[in-house]
C-alpha cells in the first residue's frame, strides 16, 4: 500500500505494509479491550457503592422502624394507663355518691336499735304508746329502705362471716348446726356494703 504526502514542498511517497497495518489493528484492538475493561470496572466500582448506599439506607430504614414501633407502644401503654385511670376515677365517684351517706346511716342504726328495745319493753302491744312508736319505727325503715339500706338476713340462715359477726355458740334442737340460732344485734346492709355485720349466736357442730 502507498501513501502520498508532501514534506518541504515535494511529494513522497510511503510504504506500509500489511504487517504494520495488522499491528496498528492489534494496538486499536488492545486499547479498546482496555478502555472495556476499565468502562467495566467503573459499572462494578458503582454498583459497589450502590450497594453499600442501599445497605446504609436499610439500616437507617430499620433504625427508624424501631424508633417509630417504640413510640407507638408508648403510646399504646399511655392511651391504656388513661383509660384505666377514667375507670378508676370514675368508679371512684359513683362510690362516693352511692355511700355518700354512709357515716349518717352508720350513726342512725343506734336510733333503729332503741325503737326496737322499746317496742320489746311494752308487754301490751295494743297500748297506744306501742302503736305509736310502731308506726314512727316504720315510717323511719321505709326511708332508710327507699336509701338503699336494709336489715341481713341472719336467723336460721346458715352462719356466713362475711355478714355475721358470731358472738357465742349454742346448742340447739330447732336449727341445724352451723346456722344462726339468735340475733343479738341486727346487721345492715348500705347497697352492696355491710356497714355493720349481725351479732348471732351460732348453733354448735355436732
Amino acid at each position: 500500500m502507498t501513501i502520498k504526502s508532501k514534506e518541504n514542498g515535494s511529494c513522497k511517497q510511503n510504504e506500509v505494509t500489511s504487517e504494520e497495518i495488522k499491528q496498528n489493528r492489534c494496538i486499536c484492538s488492545d486499547k479498546s479491550e482496555m478502555i472495556s475493561e476499565n468502562a467495566q470496572n467503573g459499572n462494578q466500582a458503582e454498583q459497589i457503592d450502590d450497594m453499600h448506599e442501599n445497605t446504609d439506607l436499610k439500616k437507617v430504614l430499620e433504625e427508624k422502624q424501631k424508633e417509630i414501633d417504640n413510640y407507638k407502644n408508648r403510646w399504646l401503654r399511655t392511651q391504656a394507663d388513661l383509660e384505666n385511670y377514667r375507670k378508676r376515677t370514675e368508679r371512684d365517684i359513683r362510690e362516693i355518691h352511692l355511700y355518700a351517706g354512709e357515716q349518717l346511716v352508720i350513726d342512725i342504726l343506734p336510733v333503729i336499735d332503741n325503737f326496737e328495745r322499746a317496742l320489746d319493753s311494752i308487754e301490751d302491744k295494743n297500748d297506744a304508746l306501742y302503736r305509736g312508736i310502731e308506726l314512727i319505727y316504720e315510717q323511719l325503715k321505709k326511708v332508710l329502705e327507699k336509701h338503699g339500706i336494709r336489715e341481713i338476713e341472719a336467723l336460721g340462715k346458715p352462719f356466713d362471716p362475711n355478714f355475721h359477726d358470731a358472738v357465742m355458740m349454742v346448742e340447739s334442737e330447732e336449727y341445724e348446726p352451723g346456722t344462726v340460732a339468735e340475733v343479738m344485734l341486727k346487721g345492715y346492709m348500705y347497697n352492696s356494703k355491710v356497714i355493720r355485720p349481725s351479732m348471732v349466736k351460732v348453733v354448735k357442730n355436732n
